[in-house]
């Protein structure tokens, strides 16, 4: 028996979990320069057996992020082709480019986004387009199984 459920895209899974390896390398990093003499040095940032935890915090943190409509708005803007600059992303939402840009910083930080500095373009990360992607099909089955139920009533 297979230890993957039917609905989680390994993919998504890999995104996430590289979101969070990312964040304990940064705070190892952090960990390893020098305090002042009296200053205690962090602990690790994840020990063995929290993995589960951390996983489960930071899956819950990335669902209520994007379950807000207008971070599901962003998101949505994003997926197809290569982004979109920022400048047109708060025209189409209609919202003021500052608004917009803290809401797409905060998907950055969850890893669901990526920011091209350079050319102030936005685009869904591998982890933004696999929840992405997870949510449409979810959507169209639970659209499918309402569907067939009111037919069959």
């Amino acid at each position: 028996m297979s230890s993957t459920t039917p609905c989680v895209s390994p993919q998504l899974a890999r995104s996430l979990a590289a979101r969070l390896r990312d964040a304990t390398a940064a705070g190892e990093q952090l960990a390893s320069f020098a305090f002042g003499e009296d200053a205690p040095t962090p602990g690790p940032e994840l020990v063995d057996g929290d993995e589960l935890d951390v996983a489960h915090d930071f899956l819950l943190r990335t669902l209520g992020e994007i379950s807000d409509p207008v971070n599901w708005e962003i998101l949505a803007a994003t997926v197809p082709g290569g982004g979109i600059g920022l400048d047109d992303l708060a025209a189409q939402l209609q919202r003021p480019r500052l608004a917009v840009t803290e809401r797409v910083n905060a998907l950055i930080q969850l890893g669901l986004m990526s920011r091209d500095l350079e050319h102030d373009r936005v685009c869904a990360s591998p982890a933004g387009d696999g929840l992405f992607e997870l949510i449409r099909e979810l959507d169209a089955e639970i659209a499918r199984w309402l569907s067939k139920r009111r037919r069959a009533g």
